[in-house]
């Protein structure tokens, strides 16, 4: 047994200097199992969940949603369904109308990718990370410094994560600070995205003019008019409101247009625990719900069984100063608690995990995403947003720490796939035939050799090597290695998916401002 031992061990050692220098520059990045079912952790109990909800629908029947602004259209729609407008200026929603929009919210629904083998289906209970944010500012590795956002950083990022298998989407992370106007961020988002990648996008629009206008880039890069309603690419993160339980006039028509147009909506509440929510968590959990029910009753005034997630994202504040804190525990338990709920009702939700306050990829960062993102994907979160490259509680970006967090996201998907549990993989057979007439180890066995890609993940950037191989190649850490990755992407990583033809109607029809150049054409 020594010997073959020694034998597997020397061989492994064979591999040059050269060759190791080679995976540096360019390292292999692991893959995790898609969407295993997950939604083993209950941060509340059945009847805590069923008190909760019991809450919120108390919450729109007593205290309702105010209105900022003018009253919007599909609110005055609600009006006439059966909501009431009570002498205090508060729509008070009754729980047989949360109910109804409930029962015609769609259990599942598929998030498209330009590649359709990129597209991912949206349901309770099997878990999808991807990026989000609204970062302002960006970490220059080389200098540690941060410094504003630009388009080209919106694009890189795109492109970047383009190479990443486990996200499964991407939103704009990153704020493209040089575009002058709403509208020439909006349109020059939307394009660097679908330029960058083709997996699922995600955005943030300004207004009802936008909207329109994106939904006809879409159409342009799909084929023909009507195409994105029909499978849509991107998907928006769009509130009804502006917590504590107050509808917004702008937000709303926004909301309106972009689920006519055929936009999957996050419909999304981010109140502050202890500043526009209760400092209680159990408290913060219940009025966000109660927001987000709010919202699913407006969307589905407007169409239907329009595409849709639960996303509550009550957010934690450092109670001593009122910031606020994305890597806490206690955002981690919140966060868990909503996937839960949602799961109850059987829709697909939508979380923010990863939102780490460390300033860069260290260990600080480390602890705090992988305990958020662990415990919402074991809650059975359908699409975890914010779940790689974010910081300093979402006003910065890096773009190491998407590579980073990427194999990270593999390792929690694994944890989320489980064990796998079969007769055979019980391995009585092999235990026998390993220590009664076998060599005494399990190295050469055919399940061994059969289960190495389907039972295990490999870091592509974490470090197993021995300690003089580490020496030996450099003493790099995971930010070294990560930097590598990123900077050989970025030199050599130009997705041409969209045609000479159609990037030049683009470019005919919309004022974009990344340059052939920047894009890889010549």
């Amino acid at each position: 047994m020594v010997d073959k031992l020694q034998g597997i061990s020397s061989r492994s050692r064979r591999c040059s200097r050269e060759a190791r220098i080679r995976n540096r520059k360019n390292p292999p990045v692991s893959r995790s199992p898609n969407a295993p079912k997950s939604g083993a952790f209950k941060p509340l109990s059945e009847n805590q969940v069923k008190q909760v909800l019991d809450s919120a629908y108390q919450v729109l029947e007593t205290i309702g949603m105010g209105v900022i602004g003018e009253m919007p259209p599909a609110a005055k729609q609600m009006l006439e369904n059966g909501a009431c407008f009570n002498d205090r200026g508060r729509i008070l929603i009754p729980r047989s109308m949360v109910e109804d929009a409930l029962a015609i919210t769609p259990s599942s629904w598929t998030l498209h990718g330009l590649d359709p083998e990129r597209s991912i289906k949206i349901e309770p209970g099997h878990t999808h990370f991807g990026t989000a944010g609204g970062a302002v500012m960006v970490l220059d590795s080389d200098t540690v410094n941060y410094r504003e956002t630009t388009l080209q950083d919106v694009y890189d990022m795109a492109r970047l994560v383009d190479t990443l298998p486990n996200i499964h989407w991407c939103y704009r992370s990153p704020i493209a600070r040089d575009m002058g106007t709403a509208e020439l961020l909006d349109i020059n988002t939307a394009y660097a995205l679908l330029r960058g990648t083709t997996m699922p996008i995600g955005l943030s629009l300004a207004s009802v003019e936008n909207v329109k206008t994106v939904t006809k880039m879409f159409d342009l890069i799909l084929g023909h008019e009507g195409q994105f309603k029909q499978t849509p690419i991107a998907h928006i993160i769009q509130g009804a409101g502006v917590p504590p339980l107050r509808f917004a006039y702008e937000r709303c028509i926004i909301k309106e247009e972009a689920i006519r147009q055929g936009f999957p909506i996050m419909i999304g509440s981010a109140p502050q625990a202890g500043a526009t929510a209760p400092a209680a968590l159990l408290g913060s959990v219940v009025q966000s719900s109660a927001e987000v029910l709010a919202g699913i009753v407006y969307a589905n005034t407007v169409l239907p069984g329009c595409p849709l997630t639960f996303a509550a994202w009550p957010f934690v504040s450092d109670l001593r100063t009122g910031a606020m804190t994305g890597g806490s525990g206690e955002q981690a338990l919140l966060m868990s608690a909503v996937a839960q709920i949602a799961n109850h009702l059987n829709i697909p939700s939508s979380v923010a995990a990863g939102m780490t306050d460390s300033k860069l990829p260290d260990a600080q960062s480390g602890y705090e995403k992988g305990t958020n993102i662990t415990l919402a994907g074991h809650a059975g979160a359908s699409m975890i947003h914010e779940s790689a490259g974010m910081h300093a509680s979402l006003m910065g970006c890096s773009l190491e720490s998407y590579v980073i967090d990427n194999e990270m996201l593999g390792n929690i998907n694994r944890t989320i796939k489980g064990i796998e549990f079969s007769e055979s993989l019980l391995s009585l057979t092999t235990i026998s035939d390993v220590n009664v007439d076998g060599a005494g180890h399990y190295l050469g066995e055919a399940q061994t050799l059969n289960l190495m890609e389907s039972e295990y993940i490999y870091p592509g950037l974490g470090d197993r090597q021995t300690i003089s191989e580490w020496e030996e190649d450099g003493s790099q850490d995971i930010l070294d290695r990560a930097r590598n990755y990123t900077n050989h992407t970025l030199s050599n990583h130009y997705p041409q998916h969209i045609s000479t033809e159609t990037d030049d109607k683009i470019r005919a029809n919309f004022d974009i401002r990344l340059s052939k150049k920047a894009v890889g054409r010549k």
